[in-house]
């Protein structure tokens, strides 16, 4: 299932090890918006480690939504993604 990441972290240093992290495995749609195809048992692990550094910083927020396949078929976005979609998972 495809999932979009999206987090707002305050702190310089959580936001950098959120983002090293997601690079990892997902394609950069927007500066602070990730997406990526994850199965559920994996999902689950991103969510921990996502919510693990992310709780490093006070008033951070993270989302992960999962797509449908018929939400991932209407999404439009309006611009070039700022880098192409990875074809593997490292978690």
């Amino acid at each position: 299932m495809r999932y979009l990441i999206c987090y707002d972290i305050p702190d310089d240093r959580t936001r950098d090890d959120i983002v090293n992290y997601l690079e990892r495995f997902a394609w950069r749609v927007q500066y602070s918006v990730f997406s990526c195809r994850l199965e559920t048992a994996q999902a689950a692990v991103v969510w921990k480690n996502l919510l693990e550094i992310a709780s490093r910083s006070k008033g951070s927020s993270v989302l992960m939504v999962p797509l449908c396949k018929s939400c991932e078929k209407n999404l439009k976005l309006s611009a070039k993604p700022l880098e192409e979609e990875k074809g593997f998972l490292v978690v």
